[in-house]
């Protein structure tokens, strides 16, 4: 009798360890469903950017070999956070101006800069560069460039960024902007030793940028 009732009595041991591990499981999905549902309101976004415009002080440049360049310009560049929970930490960004992937500036740097949800932020930095040597192969072209009166420049932007929100803030995100712009520096005589812009350019663009993260 007593074996008998020992195999009637319920496996209250087994049935509580079920719960357990049922409960922890439930409370996993739900806590990574609340996580996936956060992240989806509030992953970061690339902040759209925009060359408004660039005044060209100087443009001056040897016509034969070594092509050597000196420039003077100043860029209005603007960019959006369009993100309505998320701010935007901007660590270190430099500007820098290029021709034909050749780098034609020295580099500006920023300050550290930290924009809102939803703001806009502008900087007008001065970007030079002297007697800054072209390669064999982009010196002709660019001579073509100043026949025809224009030049196409590209102005980039490397940079670390964070994103913020409420007190939390994200590990670093690398930035590349590349922002085209068409300077028309009318006629330069390529016939004589330099070439160089007669007068001061200025050049309203709001040309759009491409970014990437």
């Amino acid at each position: 009798m007593p074996d008998e009732e020992s195999a009637a009595l319920p496996a209250t041991g087994s049935n509580t360890t079920k719960y357990v591990i049922g409960g922890i499981i439930g409370l996993v999905v739900v806590v990574g469903l609340v996580a996936f549902i956060i992240w989806l309101c509030l992953i970061p976004s690339k902040p759209s950017f925009t060359l408004q415009d660039i005044t060209v002080s100087s443009f001056n440049v040897s016509t034969t070999q070594p092509y050597l360049l000196s420039t003077n310009m100043q860029v209005t560049i603007s960019t959006r956070n369009s993100m309505p929970r998320v701010g935007i930490i901007y660590e270190k960004v430099e500007l820098y101006a290029t021709y034909r992937d050749e780098q034609i500036t020295f580099r500006y740097t920023l300050p550290k800069t930290y924009q809102e949800h939803s703001e806009v932020v502008a900087w007008s930095p001065y970007l030079e560069g002297h007697t800054t040597p072209i390669s064999p192969i982009s010196g002709p072209v660019l001579m073509q460039d100043l026949n025809y009166g224009a030049v196409l420049v590209m102005v980039k932007i490397d940079g670390r960024i964070k994103f913020r929100v409420a007190q939390w803030t994200s590990g670093i995100y690398r930035l590349y902007v590349h922002c085209p712009a068409m300077i028309q520096l009318g006629d330069m005589n390529t016939e004589k030793e330099f070439a160089a812009s007669a007068k001061e350019f200025k050049f309203t663009l709001v040309q759009n940028c491409h970014v990437e993260i």
